[in-house]
């Protein structure tokens, strides 16, 4: 073997050379990096440590408005626990860096860098519903929109909502309807619910604010994620004014049929408008997750309306003239109470 042979074969492998350089220079940059690596032994993880986190940072340094992967995670994780789905179900639809405006006057607060004259926050929308709003590492999230369909709220807690209201109010449960849901994480084990005497841990629960509507009340429920703990509030339920409302368009009222007709194959004799009401949706496609549309975010006017053959309730979204309208939900009129 010539000395040129030799001299090869000690030279290292350039892959090798470049991967030690960057990991070199990344140390000198960023000394925290191996951190999650300094307690492996073996080298060989390590080096694979430094390698991934050296991708990671090389790739937000080229591309600093790309969503992290720890804020993809974090945000699904947050909201799969609150609706109790699989964080894969949840993909995220939308995202931007945006920049908010520093208030420094008076604070007292040492974490603010108040040299700097905005703050970077990302906003998430997940499967074009919900609001998210997130520092730049994932670490403290913010749900801006709780507002859910009926359609995602647990058979078992809406079961349980509704046997409690007609207990409550003497109606039967076809007479009552779920106008509100809101994912909530409760402050207490008593679900924020202040009943005299009562002794609350705090621990944060996952779980539901559910309104309903009983005849001329307003019936407002804290419930855990489960519907096993069931609290009434008092304090946001009343007694509804009756409502003055403007007249259902018969034309809407065919549309709807119509579609429904179609989708389900029923007789247009079985169906009844069993409610309706006047809504401001918040985009194009009515807040409809099904939507396959690319949704204007200007609110729209138009109706929310119920159909009903007795046993089941419709409940479909519309515009104000009905070239919009897609179905909500369905839901069966006839619960076992003992259920």
């Amino acid at each position: 073997m010539n000395q040129d042979e030799q001299r090869r074969k000690k030279q290292p492998n350039p892959l090798v050379l470049a991967v030690m350089l960057t990991g070199v220079l990344l140390l000198e940059v960023h000394p925290k990096v191996t951190s999650s690596a300094s307690a492996v032994s073996n080298p060989m993880a390590i080096a694979g440590q430094l390698v991934r986190n050296t991708r990671n940072l090389l790739r937000q340094t080229i591309d600093p408005y790309r969503l992290p992967d720890a804020v993809i995670q974090a945000v699904q994780q947050d909201l799969s626990l609150k609706l109790g789905m699989s964080p894969s179900e949840l993909s995220i639809t939308e995202y931007s860096l945006e920049s908010q405006p520093l208030e420094c006057q008076d604070n007292s607060d040492p974490t603010v860098d108040c040299t700097e004259t905005s703050l970077k926050q990302w906003r998430i929308v997940v499967a074009d519903r919900w609001v998210y709003r997130s520092d730049p590492q994932g670490q403290t999230l913010q749900l801006e929109t709780p507002d859910v369909p009926v359609s995602y709220l647990p058979t078992e807690v809406a079961n349980a909502v509704l046997e409690a209201s007609a207990r409550r109010s003497g109606l039967d449960i076809a007479e009552l309807s779920i106008t509100q849901i809101q994912v909530r994480d409760w402050s207490n084990l008593c679900l924020e619910v202040d009943e005299s005497g009562q002794k609350c841990d705090s621990e944060t629960t996952p779980g539901w604010q559910i309104a309903i509507a009983a005849g001329n009340e307003r019936l407002v429920y804290h419930v855990d994620r489960a519907g096993e703990v069931l609290l009434f509030n008092s304090a946001l339920s009343s007694t509804l004014d009756p409502l003055e409302q403007p007249p259902l368009p018969e034309g809407l009222v065919t549309l709807v049929k119509a579609d429904l007709i179609k989708t389900v194959g029923i007789s247009p004799d079985q169906l009844q408008v069993a409610e309706y009401s006047p809504q401001t949706w918040r985009d194009s496609c009515l807040g409809l997750l099904n939507s396959q549309a690319v949704c204007d975010r200007n609110p729209v006017k138009g109706w929310r309306i119920v159909l009903s053959n007795g046993d089941t309730r419709w409940v479909y979204r519309t515009d104000a003239t009905g070239k919009t309208l897609g179905l909500e939900t369905s839901i069966s009129e006839h619960r076992d109470p003992k259920n």
